[in-house]
């Protein structure tokens, strides 16, 4: 049998990279990341506890990776909802697009993120490397912008921009950690509505 290639053994470590990236998530959401255990990670992800150790230092730099790809999602879709051309519905039309979907492929990142919370705050945060404040101003100053366009063309009721922001991400970040089981039976459509409606009226 010849050899593997440099690709796929690159390829190999990747997938299962991913993998343990995948189950970390859900054991850290559903059992707590204080509780569980290095072993958890590895039986869920179907590889010996060695191999966890081959990929990551330690637990905590697992949940260092969870975080980075989670605010980092977040800050992405903002700045594309942001910078995208075009008037303010569309934009809010968008940015509800883009923030169903996140929150649906990132469930897992929001109750882990609100269990930290729980913990030890923005501190605790602080103390794998993420600062709060600088990383949700980012992406506040983000929809703060498109809610000011909103605003001075009356997509959205005429409520301070970063008022509307706060309510906006409090919303969805409420749905996920009150009623985890619930949110993914949620009618996308259902939600856009809501939230519109949450954000005001249109001027008529």
């Amino acid at each position: 049998m010849a050899p593997r290639s440099q690709t796929r053994n690159d390829q190999m470590r990747a997938e299962s990279r991913t993998r343990l990236l995948d189950a970390s998530r859900r054991l850290f959401a559903s059992q707590g990341y204080f509780a569980c255990k290095v072993g958890d990670i590895a039986r869920g992800a179907g590889m010996s506890q060695g191999n966890v150790y081959w990929y990551f230092a330690s637990k905590e730099e697992i949940l260092q990776a969870i975080l980075a790809e989670g605010f980092g999602a977040i800050e992405v879709m903002t700045a594309e909802v942001a910078g995208a051309p075009g008037a303010a519905r569309e934009k809010l039309d968008l940015l509800l697009t883009l923030t169903i979907d996140l929150y649906r492929e990132h469930a897992d990142f929001t109750r882990i993120l609100g269990t930290l919370m729980g913990h030890g705050g923005q501190e605790l945060v602080a103390s794998l490397g993420f600062d709060m404040r600088e990383i949700g101003g980012r992406y506040h100053a983000n929809l703060a912008r498109v809610l000011e366009q909103a605003r001075r063309e009356g997509a959205v009721a005429d409520i301070e921009p970063n008022l509307l922001v706060l309510f906006y991400f409090s919303l969805f970040n409420g749905l996920l950690i009150t009623y985890p089981d619930r949110w993914p039976h949620l009618d996308p459509a259902m939600i856009r509505q809501l939230v519109l409606r949450m954000l005001g009226p249109a001027k008529t």
